[in-house]
């Protein structure tokens, strides 16, 4: 029994980190504001020759691909007065492993929130325990997130690109992620850049939201006691 209760604990722990990670990256993929930050900070518009109304849209219909709301996330848009569809056969096979990957991360938020909520109501409601070994769930499991988060901010200040091509190697099973930027508008779109800054700006918005958490978590108690006296 002893050894179930501390298996759950972990569990539960663990979920606060899936859950921060999952939901940045959840409010990031469905962000247009990220997207156009991207285009702009890029000059993607020169770069590809389509205007801002123009990649707004296409960021918009990636949105709905990603979410399952289109079947496809090839556009048709007008460049130098010719109609043209964006993405090659290759880059939608791509485009298609990505959208895998953030129905994955769509599934472990759902999930990690389902076993925090049934932890939270089991543990007080069932087992009758101390909402403060709660909060110091919370605490350790934001520890853990600082920690990890600290570890990849680290490794990718010194050594980014590596990282990068590791992660793809590890998540895609063809090399339909090796794009040539001289033609083909998903990397014009997305440059490296732009996925560099992404994981500074989530790494920085889940390090914040774990600190405030972990902060309120941790003092909680001592506000508690204190106002009993």
């Amino acid at each position: 029994m002893k050894v179930a209760k501390a298996v759950t604990y972990w569990i539960f722990i663990i979920c606060f980190l899936l859950l921060l990670v999952s939901s940045t990256i959840r409010c990031g993929v469905n962000s247009i504001h990220i997207y156009e930050y991207g285009f702009d900070k890029y000059n993607v518009s020169q770069v590809t020759g389509l205007n801002k109304t123009q990649l707004s849209i296409v960021a918009k219909r990636l949105i709905d691909y990603f979410n399952s709301r289109v079947e496809t996330p090839q556009i048709t848009v007008i460049k130098n007065g010719e109609e043209i569809e964006l993405f090659h056969d290759y880059e939608i096979i791509h485009l298609r492993d990505v959208k895998n990957l953030f129905q994955v991360d769509y599934r472990v938020q759902e999930m990690s929130l389902a076993y925090i909520v049934a932890y939270v109501l089991l543990f007080l409601l069932w087992r009758k325990g101390r909402w403060q070994d709660l909060t110091s769930g919370v605490t350790r499991g934001c520890i853990l997130t600082l920690i990890l988060i600290a570890m990849l901010g680290i490794a990718s200040i010194f050594n980014f690109e590596q990282i990068f091509i590791q992660f793809h190697l590890i998540s895609f099973d063809n090399p339909y992620w090796m794009l040539d930027p001289s033609k083909d508008y998903l990397i014009m779109l997305f440059p490296e850049g732009f996925w560099k800054d992404i994981v500074f700006f989530g790494a920085g918005a889940i390090a914040l939201v774990a600190l405030l958490l972990g902060s309120l978590a941790w003092a909680s108690p001592f506000v508690h006691k204190r106002h009993k006296r």
